[in-house]
């Protein structure tokens, strides 16, 4: 329940996986009050029906039939830009799924028409929320392994061949860079500051259609770190963030480390928050013997949060965890690795978060 006494009145648009996902929390959380629904999809009513919630075909029309107080966007990309001018328009907060937009021209005027007109934006990169990225957020910065080295990532997946029937899916913009790297490309960010340039190669011969499959990128961060991170969504493997956490319920969980930092003085797994160190006494070297200590964590709830932090934002509570222009730094450095592997060389990302 709000401050006011009254739940947030949220109005959704977009109810495919990750809006059924949103709907199915909000409606589940006191704090809030989903009023409607919009998506032109018929199969999607289903899901409004079940949540007790009305569906409209297009946001215009729930808008201009609900009263609504913040809107949960999880339409397709192409559309961001479109449906947070209106709700600009209307003086309306939004959570904006991940990527922010389609464009980093489509995006830098919706946070102006945003601005313009007082409007809060927060941005779906969830993860953010979960309790080990904070903890290994405060391990890097408190210098417990010394001085940031280089991490080393893994993301791969077998994606049923049944999530490729979906047409834009098959295409530019529907592969794993940004659906699915996005994601750690904003949580390498968040934890190693920002990006300083991007090297990459994809390939898309294991599933033989036009968007790629698999890849390798190379991040170097201003402060001097490097990340590597290998992925692909053809391979079975116990190695990424779902599996590592359980946040997607649809995946189960191997509870494996899906990163690794090393520093000068130490290592970190990552998100099973392991420390390793050398021993105390004498010379740090490989000789010495190193130990293993592991953080305990609260129960995992990202998505939950995202949506208090939302509702607070509604109500001028609180600030987005995750704004527009820091959005849209991720959305650049994302790009940044398509263009690296068309031109076979490093790419500095187009848009700084500080720049």
């Amino acid at each position: 329940m709000s401050a006011t006494g009254e739940p947030v009145r949220i109005g959704i648009v977009g109810v495919g996986v990750i809006g059924r996902r949103h709907l199915q929390l909000a409606v589940a959380d006191e704090r809030c009050s989903v009023v409607a629904v919009a998506d032109p999809d018929p199969a999607t009513a289903a899901a409004a029906s079940g949540a007790g919630v009305t569906r409209y075909r297009s946001c215009r029309t729930m808008l201009d039939n609900e009263r609504v107080e913040g809107v949960i966007v999880a339409a397709p990309t192409q559309s961001h830009a479109e449906i947070g001018r209106e709700l600009a328009c209307r003086g309306l907060p939004m959570l904006m799924e991940k990527p922010f937009t389609d464009t980093l021209e489509s995006g830098l005027d919706l946070v102006r028409a945003a601005s313009s007109a007082g409007v809060a934006i927060s941005v779906g990169h969830h993860r953010r929320f979960d309790p080990a990225v904070g903890s290994a957020r405060n391990i890097l910065g408190s210098g417990e392994i010394g001085r940031l080295v280089g991490v080393s990532g893994i993301w791969a997946a077998r994606k049923p061949d049944s999530y490729f029937e979906v047409s834009w899916r098959r295409s530019q913009g529907g592969g794993p860079v940004l659906i699915n790297m996005i994601h750690d490309i904003d949580m390498l960010r968040h934890l190693c500051g920002e990006i300083e340039s991007v090297y990459a190669d994809t390939a898309s011969r294991n599933r033989g259609l036009p968007v790629e499959d698999s890849g390798a990128i190379v991040l170097r961060f201003a402060d001097g770190p490097l990340a590597t991170i290998s992925f692909s969504d053809a391979a079975p493997s116990p190695w990424g963030w779902e599996r590592a956490t359980a946040d997607n319920p649809s995946i189960p969980p191997s509870g494996e480390n899906c990163y690794h930092f090393f520093g000068s003085a130490g290592s970190l797994g990552f998100p099973r928050l392991q420390v390793w160190k050398y021993e105390p006494g004498g010379e740090p070297g490989w000789s010495r013997r190193i130990t293993r200590t592991e953080r305990t964590l609260p129960p995992r709830a990202a998505l939950a949060a995202q949506l208090r932090n939302f509702c607070d934002v509604v109500r001028g509570k609180a600030k987005p965890l995750v704004g527009a222009r820091d959005a849209l730094a991720t959305l650049a450095a994302a790009q940044a690795v398509h263009r690296s592997a068309r031109e076979g060389r490093p790419v500095r990302p187009a848009f700084s978060h500080h720049g």
